[in-house]
């Protein structure tokens, strides 16, 4: 593991293989499928489809639905629709916090900041350019957050892999701008970047992958005909500020000092979510 921590503090990200087993994801992906069953039920009763897609595969059933009625570019990320006590029991895994914690230690607080992902084929919306997590997260750039991304499909070049530039934490945050036709912010100097430097992350799903926020990050076009589905939520060292960020309000402990067991309960955690003022913003 003093391996791990030695790669990630050069690299500024580092991937755990075969972290989670299929068991580990299954609940989550379980979740995630009904959501797209009651979907497919909504739309074929009010007459926007004429199919539910049934038959088809985890990796293919949402997209056929979304462009039986032409929604397919109007998808980001999912995230009231899949609050759930399968996300939190992945969010607060033992597995995931043992990564965590030699990258930062036994006090770990969870962000309040989550996502499931379907990146669809051929999709720009979540094609996103060169970034830095803390352009979009104010005023964190002088602690450690860390990102825990874990693919619920293989991923593969073809299906929208993230890339990095591995050690291009160390310079800080760079400056920020606003360009027309951009849906994000970019740096005013695109990081120095040759193919040579690019590190693609092919990965299999179980893998983890934790990154730093201020390490450059992009990911590819899916050019595959199935969705790259994947998840990923946020976590800091406890105490560390989260300066008023929209998600602060259902932050939690997810690890104590000499205590493997999370301090926080799935209860706990869902009451802070439904007193949110936040938790209806997002789909």
């Amino acid at each position: 593991m003093e391996t791990n921590l030695e790669k990630f503090r050069e690299q500024g990200y580092l991937v755990v293989e075969s972290a989670l087993s299929e068991t580990d994801l299954a609940a989550l992906i379980t979740a995630i499928a009904e959501v797209v069953e009651k979907r497919a039920a909504e739309l074929y009763n009010e007459g926007i489809i004429s199919d539910t897609y049934e038959e088809m595969s985890f990796e293919r059933r949402w997209y056929a639905i979304l462009k039986a009625c032409s929604r397919e570019n109007e998808v980001f990320g999912w995230h009231t629709l899949v609050f759930s006590e399968a996300l939190f029991d992945l969010i607060t895994h033992p597995k995931v916090l043992d990564v965590l914690e030699v990258l930062i230690g036994s006090d770990i607080q969870f962000n309040g900041d989550f996502w499931v992902r379907p990146k669809l084929p051929n999709e720009q919306l979540t094609t996103l350019p060169w970034h830095q997590d803390s352009a979009y997260m104010p005023q964190t750039e002088n602690d450690i957050h860390l990102t825990v991304w874990l693919p619920l499909v293989d991923v593969k070049v073809e299906n929208g892999p993230l890339q990095f530039l591995p050690g291009s934490h160390k310079s800080g945050l760079q400056t920020y701008h606003r360009v027309p036709g951009e849906a994000f912010a970019v740096p005013v100097l695109p990081p120095d970047s040759s193919d040579a430097d690019i590190d693609t992350l092919e990965m299999k799903k179980g893998d983890l992958l934790v990154f730093n926020n201020l390490v450059f990050h992009r990911s590819l076009v899916n050019q595959s005909d199935i969705i790259r589905w994947s998840t990923d939520f946020r976590f800091s060292r406890t105490g560390t500020s989260l300066n008023g960020l929209w998600h602060e309000a259902i932050a939690c402990p997810a690890r104590e000092r000499e205590n493997t067991e999370c301090p926080t309960s799935w209860q706990t955690w869902r009451a802070q979510w439904n007193a949110s003022p936040h938790k209806d913003r997002f789909v």
